[in-house]
């Protein structure tokens, strides 16, 4: 297989909905990489991002899709670095489905400098944040914890009424507990202490749960309104 065909399957294989550049091809000649990438946008089966960042489109009733900012902030910050990144901010409630405000300004979070980066006429702001102990979290896993870490500041939102839709979405999403509630373990104490009550009151009782409340010191109280959509509040010092 040459490698303009390896290049075709591999990004046919993963399918749309796709970023693509060079970094995805290292094993291939470079010169080879560059010039089919740039033949395969010609042809319509990828799109030209910017330079060296291409995109495979899914074909919807409004046409070709589009990547998403936060998709494309990630790709472009790891072709520069190698480094892990998430979206956060705003992305996090709007893809969980607690708000539906598009973020004005994105914000991606790693390990990395904090500052402004610019794609086109999107902003994103890169947030600096430890993330030793997510290792192996999906992004959806990342938006929980950071939707959980700013309940206070959910657009159009109370921090009782964003709960409320993250208990639906761990219930309409199926999504598991068991691993969120070790990676929680390396999070700020209310974002342990909520977490615990929201997998308590979704009936989860393990020795995860058990080993986040000992993590917390009894004499602390958290400040968080959320006691209206969590009956075991008191239980995790949310007052």
């Amino acid at each position: 297989m040459t490698a303009a065909q390896t290049i075709r399957k591999r990004i046919t294989d993963q399918g749309p909905d796709s970023l693509w550049n060079f970094d995805d091809f290292v094993t291939l000649p470079q010169h080879a990489v560059a010039k089919t990438l740039s033949r395969l946008a010609k042809e319509g089966l990828i799109l030209r991002v910017r330079k060296g960042l291409y995109y495979y489109p899914k074909a919807t009733a409004l046409g070709l899709s589009q990547p998403g900012a936060s998709a494309l902030f990630a790709k472009a910050i790891k072709k520069s670095k190698d480094v892990t990144v998430y979206s956060g901010g705003t992305a996090s409630f709007q893809n969980l489905g607690i708000t539906t405000q598009i973020p004005a300004q994105y914000t991606i979070l790693g390990e990395l400098t904090s500052r402004k980066i610019q794609i086109g006429k999107m902003t994103a702001r890169i947030q600096r944040r430890s993330l030793a102990h997510l290792g192996g979290a999906s992004q959806e896993d990342v938006w929980v914890l950071d939707s959980i870490r700013n309940l206070k500041h959910v657009p159009d939102s109370t921090p009782a009424e964003a709960v409320a839709k993250i208990l639906r979405n761990f219930h309409d999403a199926h999504r598991p507990m068991k691993k969120l509630l070790r990676f929680a373990q390396g999070e700020p104490p209310r974002v342990r202490a909520v977490l615990g009550a929201i997998a308590e009151q979704l009936g989860y009782r393990g020795p995860e749960t058990r080993s986040l409340k000992k993590s917390l010191n009894p004499l602390t109280k958290f400040h968080i309104e959320i006691t209206s959509v969590l009956s075991n509040a008191a239980s995790w010092n949310i007052v």
